[in-house]
């Protein structure tokens, strides 16, 4: 019991900051950026005293935008379609004949409910409903002109999100996770086959009974960038420089297409990286499957044999580019996720200078995997 209370005091700790202060000081760059254009554009159309009543919700707005951007809360749906539902729904109480006071109240709580059920739950937008609801603007009540400064800022707010966040690396709104099959079938992908399903995060999400400040897609990625991690600490430092074949068949961009599949036939390989003569970098790879593309079979019946007649056909113009390439210290449990989840057979290694160093294939990866394996087994 003594413990439980311990815990209990120790939750009013203020929690560890898990950003660099260079992100804070992103935040802080772009909120001025938005604030700036919304306040100035603000006091130009509509007037000093209604800008700056509403300042104050519309700065939670920029917080959550910038500071926040994977947040449902911050979502354009949520800061566009929030904004307006909570101020429409503030000012038509405000001009009931409610009282200030009942009014204010209605404002906060109905706004919650109507953003709910909308899917654009903003809690700035609570703030803003009860401002439109409670008056006191200084100047005549502006009624439902109100609705064209909230709408202005919200849109500022959000075009500038979209710029400067994702100039700054941080894309937004974040992309929607990917679950195509290239196959083509509805088998889940491999890497996710013996992991948890969508279902199983709804089931614990139910379970845990509360709103999560986050996207179902985000929360996704946080779980499998936490089994990675695990993955890689019961792995140890095995990277692609330990696996990778180094003895290596290339060509020129400017080889012909019949010497690039007798050297495939010969070898029995089933991809050739493409690699500039003198420097050594790696520009692209021509796979089997670039190759067989270039046959022309007369009628029904393929002739391999007629891939000779196409002269003066160079890798250059049929190789595949740019090329999904690794360095030497990646760990493998990315390039389980890479030869896996992308369909990718191959993956050409490159040193920091772009230069072809080593190449993995599914079959290095396979047998890496079982000599961990077994090396993990019990004497």
């Amino acid at each position: 019991m003594q413990e439980h209370h311990l815990d209990w005091f120790r939750s009013f700790v203020p929690a560890p900051l898990n950003a660099r202060a260079q992100e804070w000081m992103r935040v802080a760059i772009g909120i001025a950026i938005g604030m700036s254009l919304c306040v100035s554009l603000g006091v130009w159309w509509f007037g000093t005293a209604i800008t700056l009543h509403i300042a104050a919700p519309i700065a939670a707005s920029a917080v959550l935008l910038f500071g926040a951007s994977s947040s449902p809360f911050a979502q354009p749906w949520s800061i566009l379609a929030g904004n307006m539902c909570a101020a429409l729904i503030g000012i038509s109480l405000g001009l009931s004949p409610l009282d200030s006071v009942s009014a204010t109240v209605l404002a906060a709580s109905l706004s919650l409910v109507c953003l709910f059920a909308l899917r654009c739950l903003h809690p700035p937008s609570c703030a803003l409903a009860v401002l439109a609801a409670s008056g006191g603007f200084g100047v005549d009540d502006p009624g439902y002109a109100l609705l064209y400064p909230v709408a202005l800022n919200s849109l500022l707010l959000v075009a500038v999100a979209l710029l400067y966040n994702n100039l700054t690396g941080h894309a937004y709104p974040k992309p929607r996770l990917s679950r195509e099959n290239r196959h083509h079938t509805r088998d889940p992908l491999p890497g996710e086959r013996l992991s948890f399903s969508r279902d199983d995060m709804d089931r614990a999400l139910e379970e845990f009974g509360e709103y999560v400040d986050v996207t179902r897609d985000d929360l996704e990625r946080l779980i499998k960038q936490t089994e990675k991690h695990a993955l890689r600490r019961s792995m140890g430092e095995i990277r692609a420089a330990d696996i990778m074949s180094r003895d290596l068949y290339w060509a020129a961009p400017d080889s012909f297409i019949q010497q690039a599949w007798q050297t495939l036939q010969e070898h029995r390989l089933r991809s050739l990286p493409v690699v500039e003569e003198g420097s050594g970098k790696l520009i692209g790879i021509v796979t089997l499957v670039d190759l067989l593309k270039q046959f022309q079979p007369s009628q029904a019946r393929v002739n391999f044999g007629r891939l000779k007649y196409l002269r003066g056909t160079k890798l250059r113009s049929i190789m595949s580019a740019p090329v999904v390439a690794v360095r030497q210290d990646v760990h493998m449990v990315e390039l389980v996720f890479l030869l896996s989840d992308r369909g990718l057979h191959c993956l050409p290694v490159v040193d920091e200078h772009e230069r072809l160093v080593g190449m993995i294939t599914q079959t290095d990866l396979i047998a890496a995997l079982y000599r961990n394996w077994l090396r993990q087994l019990p004497d």
